[in-house]
């Protein structure tokens, strides 16, 4: 497998956290082209300099983003999960936790379409995508296990081919919340997903 072609990014370091934060704010607000590298340093109070160090581009900045956003809602689900015991409500459950944060970061979806339109003309952006892509298919695959327990070997599909199928219908309705002024439609059509997800993937007698 092909190496990450930007460096790796300590999250955990406080000047980091700054800079995200001022660029998941002013992004959000004005556009992923409405705010430049220097007002992001600005706004998280540090020097330019300093986000170079960090970040090797302004599309390294998006890319880690959005990989921060992933890794903070797989830790609430993780957390959670942690005091639960393995079930198919649990499995719902965590489903309905992904549908919240999704809700509540839905101003953020422009930065996907523009990470996607990034990669169409840098090989290491899309690199950098494609390896986040797989990154994210594991956390499904993940929490599928993790929620089912032996419940998941029982699935009409393997784990692997399921989290494939839940990652491309979360893409849709990332979309549709994006496009659809009316949440609680999308919510609705989540349902429906969820429901036929259910019908398609469980057998019958794991589905109470």
């Amino acid at each position: 497998m092909q190496a990450s072609p930007f460096k790796s990014v300590n999250l955990e370091n406080k000047s980091v956290r700054k800079i995200l934060r001022a660029a998941q704010d002013l992004w959000t607000r004005d556009g992923y082209h409405g705010a430049s590298l220097q007002e992001i340093a600005g706004a998280a109070g540090v020097a330019k300099s300093l986000v170079h160090y960090h970040f090797e581009s302004k599309e390294h900045l998006l890319l880690e983003l959005q990989a921060d956003w992933c890794h903070r809602v797989a830790r609430g689900i993780r957390a959670r999960l942690a005091a639960t015991p393995p079930s198919s409500a649990a499995a719902f459950a965590a489903l309905d936790q992904i549908w919240d944060a999704m809700v509540l970061t839905r101003a953020q979806f422009p930065f996907a379409i523009e990470l996607w339109r990034q990669s169409v003309s840098s090989p290491s952006v899309r690199e950098r995508l494609r390896a986040f892509d797989r990154e994210l298919r594991a956390l499904y695959v993940e929490g599928l296990r993790t929620t089912l327990g032996p419940l998941a070997d029982r699935l009409t599909l393997a784990p692997e081919r399921a989290g494939v199928l839940i990652q491309a219908v979360l893409d849709g309705i990332g979309l549709r919340l994006f496009l659809e002024d009316d949440v609680a439609a999308v919510r609705r059509t989540f349902d429906d997903a969820k429901d036929l997800l259910v019908t398609a993937l469980l057998p019958a007698g794991g589905r109470s």
